[in-house]
C-alpha cells in the first residue's frame, strides 16, 4: 500500500498557509454605500474615511475642514460626493450649482479618501455634471494628509467632456494612503468646475512578510513530506 498519509498532510499545510493570505480587493460605490443628502465633514465607509475640504487658492497649505459631503441624486447619471460649504444652504437633492467638486471664489474644493495604510488604488469614478473644460478634474495622491498640492504631481488629470457622463472610470494604479480628489484649474482666476466623485476601485492587499514566510513553510512540508517514488509502506 502507499503512504499517501504525509503528502496529504503536505498539502494541508500549503492550504492552510494560502488561506492565510486574504485578498482585499474593493469596488465602493459612494451612491449606494452612503445615503442620500447632507453628511458630516467626515464619513466612514468600508474601511476608508472620506473628508471634505476648501483649499485656498493662494496657500495651498491653508485647508478649511468645514466643507459638508452631500451625496446627491440629481439625475440619474450625476451621482456621486461633492462639497458643500454652507450646511444651511446645502440642499439634499438636485441643486447642481451648490453641491460639486468646484472651485469657485479664493478657495478650491477637495474631497479626501484616507485609506488608513498604504494601499493599492486601481481606479477612481467620476460623474459629470456639465459638459467642457470647466469640469477638469485632478487626482492627487500622498502620504501626507495635509500636502499643498501645488508641490505635487498628478496622478492624473483630465477633462470630463460628455455631458452626465456615468462615472467615467480613472485609471491610477498607485499605491498610497491618501488620495485627493480636485478641479483640474485652480487659479484665482479659474471658476465653475462641477463634477462628483462616484467610486474607488481598490486592489488587493500586498501579502505580509509572515504570509509569505508560512507559504514557504507549507512548500517545505510537502517537500518534506513527499515519499520517494514508488515507495511501499511494508504490511
Amino acid at each position: 500500500m502507499l503512504n499517501t498519509a504525509r503528502p496529504r498532510m503536505g498539502v494541508f499545510a500549503l492550504a492552510f498557509c494560502l488561506g492565510g493570505i486574504s485578498s482585499q480587493a474593493s469596488v465602493i460605490t459612494f451612491t449606494s454605500a452612503l445615503p442620500l443628502g447632507n453628511l458630516p465633514q467626515t464619513v466612514a465607509v468600508a474601511g476608508i474615511s472620506v473628508s471634505a475640504f476648501e483649499i485656498s487658492k493662494t496657500n495651498g497649505m491653508s485647508w478649511t475642514n468645514t466643507g459638508i459631503l452631500n451625496n446627491r441624486n440629481e439625475a440619474p447619471t450625476e451621482l456621486g460626493l461633492g462639497v458643500c460649504a454652507d450646511a444651511h444652504n446645502c440642499p439634499a437633492t438636485g441643486n447642481g450649482s451648490i453641491n460639486e467638486i468646484d472651485n469657485n471664489g479664493s478657495t478650491f474644493d477637495a474631497i479626501r479618501l484616507d485609506f488608513g495604510s498604504v494601499t493599492l488604488v486601481h481606479s477612481v469614478g467620476l460623474s459629470s455634471l456639465d459638459t467642457g473644460s470647466k469640469d477638469g478634474f485632478a487626482i492627487f495622491g500622498s502620504n501626507t494628509a495635509q500636502p499643498d498640492l501645488s508641490t505635487l504631481i498628478p496622478l492624473a488629470q483630465g477633462t470630463n467632456s460628455s455631458t452626465g457622463s456615468e462615472t467615467p472610470a480613472i485609471t491610477l494604479n498607485q499605491s498610497l494612503r491618501y488620495l485627493f480628489v480636485v478641479p483640474e484649474y485652480r487659479s484665482t482666476n479659474d471658476t465653475g468646475s462641477d463634477f462628483l466623485l462616484a467610486s474607488v476601485d481598490q486592489g488587493a492587499a500586498t501579502p505580509e512578510p509572515w504570509s509569505i514566510i508560512l507559504v514557504g513553510a507549507g512548500l517545505i512540508a510537502i517537500g518534506i513530506a513527499r515519499p520517494a517514488k514508488d515507495k511501499v509502506t511494508p504490511g
